[in-house]
C-alpha cells in the first residue's frame, strides 16, 4: 500500500469518527525490554547554571536552565509505574508530528507508549559507586530520544544522564510549565566562516551543559538520600546522535573526566578544523549510515580518525539518520513513510545496542 492510499484511509477513518481505529492501522509499540539483569528506574531533574547567561534569549538576567532525565539500575518492578515515553503528551505530539512529517492524528496514540523504566524507583544498592554515561540529543531532538540505549545501559549497571539542550531541543518543558522552543535552525544555510560563527557558540553551549552536569553531580555527591551520591565522575562515557555526536566528541576533548565518546550518525561538519587535525588519544567510536548527503561529513570524519589512534568507524548499509534514535522502533510502518531504512527493527536494535554496550562496559 502506498503512502497516499494509507493517508487517505486514515483520513477517512478520522472523518467518520473512527479515530480509535487509527492505532490499529498505524500501531505503535512499547519500547522493547532491555537485555541486562537489572530493572531500570528513572527520575527527572531541573538545574540552573547560575554562572552562565542564556545564549538564546535577549534578557541579560536569564540564566542557563536545564531539564534532565536519569536512568539507573533498580531492583523495583512495577507495570503501573512504568514511565510513558512522552511527558506532557498534549504539548509533545506537535513536536513528534513535525519531526516525523506525519499528521498529528496519526501518532496521537503515541501518548500511550510505555518505556521499561519505573518512575522514582530506588537506586540499586551497590558496594561501589556506579559508572556514568552522558547522552546528547541532536538538533531539534529531545533528551529521551534514545531511551532504548539508556535503558539497556542502565539494565547492565550504568547510570545514564541526558538533558534537553534548551532552545536546541525542539521543545523543553520546565517544571513551572514554561517552555524553551527551538531556536537553532540555520535558515540562511551559512557556509565557511559564517557557518562556524553560527554553530560554534551553540556547540560550546551544549558542551558547557554537560560539563555543568558533571560539576553538579560532584557538588551533590554528599546528598546521601539522592541518586547523585551513588555516582562516580572520574571516568565518564558520553554518546550522542547527530549534533549530539559532535557534542560528545567535543566534551571528551575538553573534559578530562570523560574517557571515551561514541557518535551515533554524528554530524562532523561543525567540529572545528583544529580538533579534526589534532585528533584524540581517547577511545572514539563512530556508528552511522553508509553515506551522508553532504560528503564533507565523512571526509572530516576520516581525517579525524587518521589522527586518532583509538578511534574507529562502523558504517551500516541500508540505514538512515533517524535509525540511530528510538524513532523506527515504534512501528514497522516507519519504513513505508520513508522515516527509516531497510534494516529490520530487531537487527537495527541489535547493532546499536551491542555497539553501545561493548564500548562503554
Amino acid at each position: 500500500m502506498k503512502f497516499k492510499s494509507i493517508y487517505a484511509v486514515l483520513l477517512g477513518l478520522l472523518a467518520s469518527g473512527c479515530s480509535s481505529l487509527v492505532s490499529k492501522v498505524f500501531p505503535l509499540d512499547d519500547l522493547p525490554p532491555p537485555s541486562g539483569p537489572h530493572s531500570v528506574g528513572t527520575q527527572f531533574f531541573e538545574w540552573v547554571d547560575e554562572a552562565r547567561e542564556e545564549l538564546f534569549t535577549d534578557n541579560p538576567n536569564d540564566q542557563r536552565r536545564l531539564s534532565g532525565q536519569v536512568w539507573y539500575p533498580t531492583a523495583a518492578t512495577s507495570e503501573v509505574a512504568r514511565q510513558p515515553y512522552l511527558d506532557f503528551p498534549d504539548r509533545r505530539l506537535d513536536m513528534v508530528a513535525y519531526q516525523s512529517g506525519l499528521p498529528r492524528f496519526l501518532i496521537a496514540h503515541m501518548q500511550r507508549v510505555k518505556t521499561n523504566a519505573v518512575l522514582n524507583a530506588p537506586f540499586l544498592a551497590q558496594d561501589q559507586k556506579m559508572p556514568v554515561v552522558l547522552f546528547s540529543h541532536g538538533l531539534s531532538g529531545m533528551k529521551n530520544q534514545n531511551t532504548i540505549q539508556a535503558e539497556v545501559l542502565a539494565s547492565h549497571g550504568t547510570t545514564v544522564i541526558s538533558v534537553d539542550h534548551a532552545y536546541d531541543a525542539y521543545l523543553t518543558i520546565f517544571t513551572d510549565g514554561s517552555e524553551a522552543d527551538y531556536r537553532s535552525s540555520d535558515t540562511k544555510n551559512r557556509t565557511g566562516e559564517e557557518f562556524f560563527a553560527f554553530r560554534l557558540p551553540q556547540l560550546k553551549t551544549r558542551v558547557a551543559d554537560l560539563v555543568f552536569v558533571l560539576d553538579e553531580i560532584e557538588r551533590r555527591s554528599d546528598e546521601n538520600d539522592s541518586i547523585w551520591s551513588n555516582l562516580q565522575t572520574n571516568s565518564v562515557g558520553v554518546f550522542g546522535h547527530s549534533f549530539g555526536g559532535t557534542t560528545a566528541l567535543m566534551l571528551s576533548v575538553k573534559d578530562d573526566r570523560v574517557t571515551k565518546a561514541l557518535a551515533l550518525d554524528g554530524w562532523m561538519v561543525p567540529v572545528p578544523p583544529e580538533v579534526i587535525s589534532a585528533g584524540t588519544e581517547k577511545p572514539f567510536h563512530y556508528l552511522g549510515q553508509a553515506a551522508w548527503d553532504d560528503p564533507i561529513n565523512y571526509k572530516k570524519l576520516d581525517r579525524f580518525l587518521k589522527a586518532s589512534p583509538q578511534a574507529e568507524k562502523q558504517l551500516v548499509s541500508g540505514t538512515k539518520h533517524f535509525d540511530y534514535s528510538d524513532a523506527p522502533q515504534f512501528s514497522n510502518m516507519t519504513k513505508r513513510f520513508g522515516l527509516s531504512g531497510e534494516v529490520s527493527r530487531p537487527e537495527l536494535r541489535k547493532i546499536i545496542n551491542e555497539a553501545v554496550i561493548s564500548f562503554f562496559e
